[in-house]
């Protein structure tokens, strides 16, 4: 059970930072820098959220049973979660950059 729950927080958080971060734009848009800061200020957050639960698999997955043999089998929920964590550093990164472009044009 605690696989598919490190899976949930890396799916659940890494959508909320993408959510939170696309917001940030529509705040930089609107002209309010400050709100935008502080929204991915909390869209970093949740990412490090999602972070911390690929690690704590990336910790169940370095443990090795009795046999010898890899403790956690990947599944296609595994995939989907690491995707969101991915996808989610990736949106984070280019709305940074876009931030500071909206930022220079006021």
């Amino acid at each position: 059970m605690e696989i598919i729950e490190e899976c949930m927080k890396m799916t659940s958080f890494g959508g909320h930072a993408k959510s939170l971060a696309l917001k940030a734009i529509q705040y930089a848009r609107e002209g309010d820098m400050t709100r935008a800061g502080q929204t991915m200020d909390e869209a970093e957050e949740y990412l490090q959220k999602s972070h911390v639960a690929h690690t704590n698999l990336l910790s169940i997955d370095a443990e090795v049973n009795e046999d010898g043999q890899n403790a956690m089998p990947v599944s296609f929920f595994m995939v989907h979660a690491a995707d969101h964590l991915s996808s989610a550093d990736t949106i984070i990164v280019l709305v940074k950059e876009l931030l500071y472009i909206y930022g220079k044009e006021e």
